[in-house]
């Protein structure tokens, strides 16, 4: 998929003055946890890892002061941070002294883990105090995703990925929402944020690493939970896109080459699916040590990674570690499309066409075969390029501790946009950029609220939340936009009848997540 200006987040650097850091040594035991890992998150966000011994044992070499542990399952599941002290409403996760340290034996619960006995050196200021329930920080178990205060005011945590903003126990390198709005990461278009780091924190430069996915349909078959079947029905249909349709992506951290430690992610070993072996790395055949890539920066400006992952392996909160040079960013993927926007209706002429669906296909039976989806029987429009569309958000499946009876979150808060690279009639490149300028949109409505355009986004930007899934209810989950073609294509616009063009409706995160439906039209 094509990585776009708007999608490509830089890093973020952040300089915090005060005495240099010093290396030591964190060490301990976790009750039964061979084969697990340790990750040590410094406060400048790098990560050191250590994969536990037979005993449960580590040792790791690292910048203490400021640090916080948190475990990865084999499979590369994040499981949650280690509690160093406190209990009931607060709890304390964070290192404050410089010195190696032993933190004993740790015992792992539910989304998290504790130190059995008080060691002293953990920071307890307001600004590193963890809300908790019963001891237990009240971002464990739901990788962050928790609501901190009114969702709006100002954290009261320092910023960075190597640091808790929204203080739920989880810093922002294994934190989904780590601002506690309720948006993920990847989507957040808000600015709500903590504190600068403290005079304590050492001089650091701290580095943004995350992971997006993408997935685009330009096959006959659409996916998506609101076309007539229910979640069970469609999830054959889900299993076998997957695969071949979910891609990964990241920014390689400061150069062109690293490398990516998945943790234990199946699918960044290699093997088949349909024929194909995977994984892949900008299209062409991984490198791969365990379960370790070689990625690249490739045309897209960014590393394009094919899992070749089933849908039950990949998606939120699997954890990775991204080797560049001497250092080691970890971070964790927010979510993974399932689905894409899917239409349910064109309005050509003022005459709305809605579109029926197969459940088990997912290909259209009315007004006729395939209709709009194929070149072969395109979507009929008039000299002015004048279309409404209507359509269903795409999904991801519900995140741990996120309500929702299909099992699926419809995503909210995204930037939709007419993708269209080719001139019409197939002529070649655009000559202007492949996403429709704002002037090109109108009648925005959302779940059946007509909204403004922002004039700052090219494209139209859902002002809905993410919300559950409900197949039973589809018409009060709809978007839609009147498009005009001929402004979008500008001086490539041909009125002849007869010219087909076609485009993507696109939907894309603020880090560069996009799934896309690929639309077919004639002029007729």
């Amino acid at each position: 998929m094509k990585r776009i200006a708007l999608s490509f987040v830089a890093l973020a650097a952040a300089l915090v003055v005060a005495a240099p850091a010093t290396a030591a040594t964190v060490s301990g035991k976790v009750k039964g946890g061979k084969g697990l890992s340790i990750v040590v998150v410094q406060a400048n966000g790098k990560g050191k890892k250590a994969v536990l011994r037979a005993n449960g044992s580590f040792r790791i070499t690292a910048n203490v002061r400021g640090a916080s542990l948190h475990l990865v399952s084999a499979k590369g599941a994040y499981l949650g941070p280690v509690v160093l002290g406190g209990g009931g409403r607060a709890v304390y996760a964070t290192l404050s002294t410089a010195r190696s340290v032993n933190v004993g034996t740790i015992t792992r619960r539910r989304g998290y883990a504790r130190a059995a006995a008080p060691m002293g050196s953990y920071y307890t200021t307001a600004a590193y105090r963890a809300s908790a329930r019963a001891g237990r920080p009240i971002g464990a178990g739901n990788l962050g995703r928790v609501k901190v205060g009114n969702g709006r005011s100002a954290l009261k945590g320092y910023n960075g990925q190597g640091r808790d903003a929204d203080l739920d126990g989880v810093v922002g390198a294994f934190d989904t929402d780590d601002n506690g709005n309720l948006i993920l990461d990847n989507v957040d278009r808000t600015n709500r944020k903590g504190k600068s780091a403290g005079a304590r924190q050492t001089r650091q430069v701290t580095t943004d690493f995350r992971m997006f996915s993408n997935f685009k349909l330009t096959g006959a078959p659409s996916i998506n939970l609101y076309l007539g079947g229910t979640a069970a029905a469609l999830q054959p249909l889900i299993d076998q896109a997957v695969p071949s349709t979910v891609t990964l992506a990241t920014q390689v951290v400061g150069g062109s080459s690293a490398k990516l430690d998945c943790l234990g992610n199946a699918y960044c070993a290699p093997h088949v699916v349909g024929g194909t072996t995977y994984p892949l790395v900008n299209g062409a055949a991984a490198t791969v040590t365990g379960t370790v890539l070689d990625i690249a920066t490739g045309t897209t400006g960014d590393a394009q990674i094919t899992p070749g992952a089933a849908p039950s392996q990949i998606g939120a909160g699997n954890a990775f570690l991204q080797i560049a040079g001497r250092s080691t960013y970890p971070g964790l993927l927010n979510f993974v499309f399932n689905t894409a926007p899917a239409v349910h209706s064109v309005t050509v002429g003022g005459a709305e066409t809605v579109l029926a669906y197969d459940a088990v296909s997912g290909r259209v039976t009315t007004p006729s075969a395939d209709y709009g989806m194929t070149p072969s029987n395109p979507i009929l429009v008039g000299a002015d390029g004048v279309v409404t569309l209507k359509w269903f958000r795409p999904q991801r499946p519900a995140a741990p501790g996120e309500p929702s009876a299909s099992g699926y979150i419809d995503i909210g808060a995204l930037l939709y946009t007419a993708d269209a690279p080719n001139r019409p009639n197939n002529g070649g490149p655009r000559s202007g950029s492949n996403n429709c300028a704002v002037a090109s949109y109108s009648a925005a409505v959302s779940n059946g609220t007509a909204f403004a355009l922002a004039s700052s986004v090219e494209g139209v930007l859902d002002p809905a939340a993410d919300e559950a899934t409900d197949p039973a209810d589809p018409s009060a989950h709809l978007l839609q936009f009147t498009l005009n073609a001929a402004t979008c294509f500008g001086s490539d616009w041909i009125t002849a009848a007869g010219t087909t063009f076609d485009f993507d409706i696109q939907a894309r995160s603020v880090y560069g997540d996009n799934a896309a439906r690929k639309l077919y039209f004639r002029i007729g």
